[in-house]
């Protein structure tokens, strides 16, 4: 029986189990309210049970089955986690709504008393032999990206899928621990603890976020990583690489001769992707899933830490264990450049020739050889589109707008017109497309200097061209809508 009593111990609200769990209670815990939630009890009794109580005096969910005499029973600041500890000697977590999640601790007598430090992640912990232990838990980000789509675990048992241009999210509940996540393309991949399994986006609509469910892999797997293709999931066990059909069905395995420290889909025909593998020895290799035999890309000294392919995979950008960013040219295997300071790094999926790293609090961008522009930012770089960076920083994913104005100075400073035009189409401001189409202009660079000025409207161009004069003869008017320029002589 539960007595819940106010101040001045007036009974308001009286709970009595004893038709249901005849068995003494051992302990209960209040939630910590949200906005707009109800008041939850959480009781744990020794018939091995843990249930959960509406203020009114309703039951809420299902009872769980603890397999042990439960002595205490937790929960954190804020209510997203249950802390139990009893007769099994540990000290267990629990989601909010009882799903064993882990264990934290083993004693070697029972645990008697358990309790989370308020708004942190410390838990102490009191055991019948005299023993007070206090431990720090630290939960893992576990997450996976392709183009604009984010998923990643929220609360240990659900995964969010966020799109980073309009912001829209999606919720997966999977009411079990989620360990890993992968999403490439239309597929998304949730590895819990005695299954995998495989969601589908509809191909037909860019902007959809509904993923409904098309496989379930059925069995236990302990892996370090797990990334999904069109058909095929691929499992890395130390210096193991496994592919998986959607059904289950192992169609290839790769021995590596160290161990696995990066592992990418790069893309490729449905059913044939290509893998970007990294080594701890130092060895990047590219697998194809249809292909039982590895091709060995480059070998360098140092540990691989983080790998990106250009775009049209002619280059190679690795950071190793020492925090430099190398870049490599994959043809003629040549260190084009290095960089310190790196911790991840990303190519941009729409410019051979431009890549970010982050390290120390700043992004750098790099244009070819040019040096590099760096500005303060915190966290880690995962992906780079146009000129939108994405960035990881303390669990959370952000689209950053970034203008490509430096590199598109540093292409003009050397007269590379055309490609400074290519930067400009990536993302810069009016200004700088001013400042293009003029420089263009000065540079006798008509044929850039007229894409601008139709691509922003900036200038209005008529190009007079004399048949009765040598080719090389050309009449140039124009004039600025915004602001006047000196006109070029004729010539």
């Amino acid at each position: 029986m539960i007595s819940i009593r106010n101040s001045n111990g007036e009974e308001k609200v009286r709970i009595d189990r004893s038709s249901q769990t005849p068995a003494p209670i051992w302990s209960i815990c209040w939630k910590p309210r949200r906005q707009r939630q109800h008041n939850i009890i959480a009781v744990a009794d020794w018939g091995q049970r843990l249930s959960f109580y509406q203020l009114g005096g309703t039951r809420v969910g299902e009872e769980r089955r603890l397999g042990y005499d439960p002595c205490c029973v937790s929960y954190f600041s804020q209510g997203e986690y249950l802390l139990l500890c009893g007769s099994d000697r540990k000290a267990s977590l629990y989601s909010h709504d009882g799903v064993h999640l882990g264990i934290i601790a083993e004693h070697t007598s029972w645990v008697w008393c358990c309790r989370v430090k308020p708004n942190s992640n410390y838990v102490a912990l009191g055991c019948q032999d005299g023993t007070i232990a206090m431990y720090h838990l630290v939960f893992n980000t576990v997450h996976g990206l392709y183009k604009d789509r984010y998923a990643y675990r929220a609360n240990i048992t659900d995964v969010i899928i966020q799109h980073l241009i309009s912001t829209q999210k999606v919720r997966i509940r999977c009411h079990e621990l989620v360990k890993k996540i992968a999403i490439y393309r239309c597929r998304l991949a949730i590895q819990l603890p005695d299954q995998i399994v495989v969601y589908e986006l509809d191909e037909n609509d860019a902007n959809s976020m509904q993923y409904r469910l098309c496989e379930r892999i059925p069995h236990h797997f302990d892996c370090n990583l797990l990334v999904v293709c069109s058909f095929h999931i691929v499992l890395c066990q130390e210096k193991r690489l496994q592919c998986l059909s959607l059904s289950g069905v192992k169609e290839r395995e790769w021995l590596m001769k160290a161990l696995i420290r990066y592992i990418k889909v790069i893309g490729g025909p449905m059913g044939r992707e290509g893998l970007l593998v990294g080594l701890k020895d130092g060895q990047i290799l590219k697998i194809f899933v249809d292909n039982s035999f590895p091709i060995v890309l480059l070998k360098q000294a140092t540990s691989v830490r983080c790998l990106d392919m250009s775009m049209s995979r002619r280059k190679i950008a690795v950071v190793d264990e020492n925090n430099t960013c190398l870049v490599y040219n994959l043809l003629t295997k040549e260190l084009l450049f290095e960089e310190p300071n790196a911790s991840s790094v990303a190519w941009n999926t729409q410019s051979e020739d431009m890549l970010c790293f982050s390290g120390g609090g700043f992004l750098h961008i790099k244009a070819r050889n040019f040096p590099v522009h760096k500005q303060k930012m915190q966290g880690f770089v995962v992906g780079y589109n146009g000129s939108r960076i994405f960035c990881l920083h303390a669990h959370a994913m952000s689209a950053v707008e970034v203008p490509q104005s430096a590199p598109m100075y540093q292409y003009l400073e050397r007269n590379m017109y055309k490609e400074a035009y290519q930067i400009a189409c990536l993302g810069v401001t009016e200004g700088n497309w001013q400042d293009l189409s003029l420089d263009a202009l000065n540079g006798q660079d008509y044929e850039t200097a007229k894409k601008v000025a139709s691509l922003q409207n900036l200038l209005k161009i008529k190009l007079n061209v004399s048949t009765r004069l040598p080719p090389s003869i050309v009449s140039l008017t124009y004039f600025a809508m915004s602001r006047s320029y000196p006109l070029i002589p004729t010539v």
